[in-house]
């Protein structure tokens, strides 16, 4: 067993190190032109630190072998700095700031509170009071619902009136029932001089289907804006539960026909998602004005979409956040989805992530400047 058990070790090491490697550079692959590079990234966080306890392994064995998970994490350098920032947090102030600073804040609200057609009145309370205490300047929302029925919910009367927005504007991509709105909303206390509704696709909950384009006068200087929710995996309550199943390994034979379904739709959305990423990378260079990127992406820091809409951005998590920065609340603790990415003109001042346990997913917050301002 002395000399059987580091053998099975070692091997056990050399598959690891393979599928690590798998999931940190097949992500720079298209989903539209081989679709397992959708599901290569994923399993990065884990996969690494399975990695890395190999370290402490071979150590202990004395043996030279140590040296292998040491280069496979080397190897992995590019997919570690996206996915950790190391660097204690600098969060945007909240009160008084010079003139030349805004912020900036993203939200994925999940429908503003509203459960099957009924308001949450305590998780719409804490939606409101967390925008309420980080009082942004420019405000994007996905997700957002508001209805035009006075015995329901205005939530864009509500937010103006709460947090003194001059302007927004308000992509309604879905309504149901004549009053039932849903959509990407911008919220802002600078003047918004161009807005435009760019298709993306369709989607049955609304936002996912258009890309909101908003050109915003700060202090003289035009801003370009986009907010996204690119296209989501759309899982229904059963299938999350045969997620958490399969997660827990529990009658895994039987969870068979049920992953193979899961793994198609997921298989669908990465080639969809993929030309999302696309059209707003475009739209972000072909921008005559510098430009904010912000929303729900729907795809972890090692994934395509990553890659593709961040590329000639600055990632303010990366810049001023700390950690991993998680912004989805299940599923798995280092699910960092939700992005605020600035064009190289801009300086980034701070970053904050407003963690709440009742949310679907966190708000994050930037503030920002122009450089040479």
């Amino acid at each position: 067993m002395q000399v059987l058990l580091p053998r099975i070790l070692l091997c056990c090491n050399c598959l690891l190190i393979a599928a690590l490697l798998i999931s940190v550079w097949l992500p720079h692959l298209s989903p539209q032109l081989w679709w397992p590079s959708g599901f290569a990234g994923l399993l990065f966080p884990v996969l690494l630190c399975l990695n890395l306890l190999f370290i402490p392994v071979w150590l202990l064995y004395k043996k030279n072998y140590y040296w292998l998970p040491v280069a496979a994490t080397l190897l992995s350098y590019k997919a570690i700095l996206v996915s950790f920032s190391p660097q204690l947090p600098q969060e945007p102030a909240m009160g008084l700031r010079p003139p030349s600073q805004f912020t900036v804040m993203t939200f994925n609200t999940s429908s503003m509170g509203v459960k099957g057609y009924k308001l949450d009145k305590e998780l719409h309370a804490s939606i409101i009071h967390t925008l309420k205490e980080a009082s942004p300047d420019l405000l994007c929302l996905q997700e957002f619902y508001t209805n035009d029925d006075p015995k329901l919910t205005d939530n864009i009367a509500t937010i103006r009136q709460n947090l003194g927005y001059g302007h927004y504007y308000f992509t309604s991509d879905k309504t149901h029932w004549d009053t039932w709105h849903y959509g990407i909303i911008l919220f802002s206390r600078y003047p918004v001089i161009h807005t435009r509704k760019i298709p993306c696709g369709y989607s049955e909950a609304g936002s996912g289907s258009s890309i909101l384009e908003a050109d915003v006068l700060i202090n003289n200087d035009t801003v370009r804006i986009y907010s996204a929710q690119l296209r989501s995996y759309m899982f229904n309550p059963t299938e999350l539960s045969q997620i958490n199943a399969i997660k827990r390994l529990n009658g895994h034979h039987a969870q068979l026909p049920a992953a193979r379904a899961l793994a198609s739709k997921m298989r669908q959305t990465f080639t969809i998602r993929a030309r999302q990423a696309q059209l707003l990378h475009g739209l972000a260079t072909a921008s005559p004005y510098p430009v904010i990127v912000c929303g729900d992406m729907n795809d972890t820091p090692v994934s395509y979409t990553y890659y593709t809409v961040s590329r000639q951005l600055q990632d303010a998590f990366l810049e001023k956040g700390s950690g991993i920065g998680r912004t989805l609340s299940f599923l798995s603790p280092t699910l960092r989805i939700d992005y605020i990415l600035a064009h190289s003109q801009f300086n980034i001042h701070g970053y904050r992530t407003f963690t709440n346990a009742s949310f679907e997913h966190f708000p994050v917050m930037a503030s920002f400047s122009l450089k040479g301002k």
